[in-house]
């Protein structure tokens, strides 16, 4: 494990590996440490070019997945093995204790098929605004804060610039999706700028967007607390986590099948 100055803790492949052969030595399960080391690369990830674990990142990381819209069981879990990880180094200091209760849990979950059941139905009453909303936000996963930087300007480069806990990200918008967008903005006369606005041409205020996306829930079967901003976030962010576990899962497979035969090749037991 390596001390980059004392003060924190240098988030490597080296160290995640040794952290996770520790695990294993534990008996930690094939699956759990697939999820250690998907969190782990997840922090990694996050946390700026050359800057390490320090004794803030507990707190920061868990303001900044909040502020992305996890759900409370899966900033729990990812919270639960920095904590892991932070006491293998010796810094039991570091850890943040105060993981959500159960009951905090009361935000229902969007499931795909409803998501498609609010899709269908705004295209059958004729709200392609509301459409559309949805399937930025569901789909694209655009919050509802980065909604006026989808522009006509953005739509035509592919890619839209947000910027969330001061780290700036770039987020590609699907060609299917992209069509859709600027043939809406065309039949609008909307040339340049945001492509949803108000009537006095100002980006839609928050409110607006929720009464937008609620309003279809009743026709299409779908429970009013689902049928929300923060629960088409969610489900984007969970519909991610389950296929980048599915690749890592099939990562570790496939690597473990290359060592099995380099043993048959080279190993010091014929």
């Amino acid at each position: 494990m390596e001390i980059m100055d004392r003060t924190e803790i240098k988030l490597t492949d080296e160290s995640i590996s040794t952290f996770l052969e520790e695990m294993k030595a534990r008996h930690c399960k094939p699956g759990s440490v697939t999820s250690y080391r998907q969190t782990l690369n997840s922090l990694a990830s996050y946390l700026p070019d050359g800057q390490g674990v320090n004794r803030n990142t507990a707190a920061e990381w868990k303001a900044w997945l909040e502020e992305q819209g996890f759900s409370r069981r899966t900033i729990n879990a990812r919270i639960s093995i920095l904590n892991s990880f932070l006491k293998y180094a010796g810094k039991r200091e570091w850890q943040k204790t105060d993981f959500y209760e159960r009951s905090d849990e009361i935000q229902p979950e969007l499931t795909r098929t409803e998501y498609i059941r609010l899709l269908r139905t705004a295209k059958m009453l004729d709200k392609e605004r509301e459409y559309l909303l949805i399937k930025v936000m569901g789909g694209a996963g655009i919050r509802i804060q980065e909604l006026d930087r989808v522009t006509v300007e953005a739509l035509k480069a592919g890619t839209i610039q947000t910027e969330s806990y001061k780290q700036k990200h770039i987020r590609r918008i699907p060609s299917c999706l992209r069509k859709e967008l600027l043939a809406y903005a065309k039949r609008e006369n909307i040339s340049s700028g945001p492509i949803f606005i108000s009537k006095d041409g100002s980006p839609m205020v928050r409110s607006t967007v929720w009464y937008c996306v609620s309003s279809v829930s009743r026709d299409a079967r779908v429970d009013e607390s689902k049928a929300n901003p923060r629960s088409l976030w969610r489900m984007y962010c969970s519909t991610w986590e389950r296929m980048e576990l599915s690749i890592q899962a099939l990562m570790d497979q496939m690597y473990e099948k290359i060592l099995d035969e380099e043993q048959l090749v080279a190993g010091w037991e014929e």
